[in-house]
């Protein structure tokens, strides 16, 4: 159920494209590279429209399985918000085969507090911060949608809006899984790191995609967050992609013309 390559032949084929995109987004519109923490990986990506002030942020959080892939392969989706005067930020993080997971999620944490407090300098505002993730990365948005910001001396509502993209929200069926060789979390790290257990703490809309071709556990995972948040009036929308796979779905991120970035426009109000 969490192995990707069984349910998508062409992943690696597909990983490649994002890459590939990413690189040419990258050498046509060169980001502007900040650290936000202490290590070497606590870095991230700022892709501004030219004269950009006051205008809403994206901050998009990549997948991997929490091992591969950096804020490098985040780059394809720039140039869709930045043509809506949207700015763009990629936050890359150290992967689980140097740290563990608590700290991954923390860097997130730090890199939003980063944004929050110093993208007023990059045309951005403070108070349209809305938060996009693709599989691991939509894990650690559903975090940071639970993270207590008064405790970092932030305002109570960070996130104005989230786009979730086939993310896990319940951490327990990872470590039964074959996942376990990577992913060690004891029980209270389980529970911390679950945003479904953590519900009563999420106070923005989300809008929730997942792929038809996706793995059976992957889909009911968005399935049932998606239903928790509709009860508690927080689901914007569930969009399902059809005739689409994990990584399929991640790609439609940078197609103007796609649901996932027609979702996200209408989350930010454009």
């Amino acid at each position: 159920m969490f192995d990707q390559a069984r349910w998508a032949p062409r992943m690696k084929e597909l990983e490649e494209q994002i890459a590939s995109e990413s690189a040419a987004v990258r050498q046509q519109m060169p980001p502007q590279t900040v650290r936000y923490g202490k290590s070497d990986d606590e870095v991230l990506d700022i892709f501004a429209p030219p004269g950009a002030r006051d205008a809403p942020v994206m901050i998009f959080i990549h997948g991997g399985a929490w091992i591969r892939s950096t804020k490098d392969d985040a780059s394809f989706a720039a140039p869709v918000f930045a043509r809506r005067g949207v700015v763009y930020v990629a936050v890359n993080y150290s992967s689980l085969a140097t740290v563990r997971m608590p700290e991954i999620a923390e860097q997130c944490a730090r890199a939003i507090e980063w944004v929050v407090r110093n993208v007023s300098g990059h045309g951005g505002s403070p108070e349209r911060i809305f938060v996009c993730g693709h599989s691991a990365g939509a894990h650690l948005s559903g975090c940071m949608l639970a993270t207590d910001w008064r405790a970092r001396g932030l305002a109570a509502k960070v996130i104005r809006g989230a786009l979730l993209l086939s993310g896990l929200y319940e951490l327990r069926p990872v470590v039964l899984s074959s996942r376990r060789s990577y992913v060690h979390l004891d029980d209270a790290e389980v529970d911390a790191l679950s945003p479904m257990r953590h519900l009563s703490r999420i106070s923005s809309p989300v809008t929730i995609v997942s792929a038809d071709q996706d793995t059976p556990e992957f889909k009911r995972q968005s399935r049932v967050f998606a239903d928790a948040l509709d009860a508690m009036g927080l689901l914007t929308a569930h969009h399902v992609l059809f005739n689409a796979n994990h990584f399929e779905e991640a790609l439609q991120l940078g197609r103007e013309d796609s649901e996932v970035v027609r979702s996200a426009r209408r989350m930010m109000s454009l």
